[in-house]
């Protein structure tokens, strides 16, 4: 395939990352597709030139170029860095709706307003978080056993009162 193969009106050549060490142009630009979502077939097809190839054969041979030590590597590193940045932006904007309701708990229009940035902000922090009591079971073995019995009694005469065959 050539440098100027387009996707959309720009250039694969230009949004491809520098080549990482070991991989060539068209593995780079592999992994990269297929960091962003692209099934391997996909991400092949838009790398190589596949006109020739019949569908099992890109099946296979985008399966095999996955396979490859160093493009699975590059594909792992770029899904950790994007998940990386995914978690970075959570917390960032985590942060920011925290400071925008500490400002209006201190600072709103209204106390209703005052009031419920401190409800939420308590919420964000599990201040109003509902706990089930936890729940203490002292039965001992036979006693579950003759419950679970018992159980199944009533479960059996339950089915014996329906349609027969």
């Amino acid at each position: 395939m050539d440098r100027c193969k387009k996707r959309g009106d720009v250039t694969l050549a230009k949004l491809s990352a520098p080549i990482w060490a070991g991989l060539t142009e068209k593995q780079e630009r592999f992994a990269h597709l297929v960091a962003d979502g692209q099934n391997f077939s996909a991400a092949y097809r838009e790398v190589y030139d596949t006109s020739d190839m019949s569908q099992p054969s890109v099946w296979r041979e985008a399966h095999r170029l996955s396979r490859n030590d160093k493009v699975a590597m590059r594909i792992a590193e770029l899904v950790a860095a994007r998940q990386e940045e995914e978690r970075l932006q959570a917390h960032m904007r985590a942060y920011r709706v925290t400071a925008h309701l500490e400002e209006m708990m201190t600072s709103g229009a209204s106390e209703n307003t005052r009031l419920r940035a401190a409800e939420l902000l308590g919420k964000t922090v599990g201040l109003f978080a509902e706990k089930a009591p936890e729940k203490k079971d002292d039965r001992s073995l036979a006693e579950l056993e003759a419950e679970l019995a018992n159980r199944m009694a009533k479960l059996k005469v339950a089915g014996e009162g329906g349609p027969k065959d």
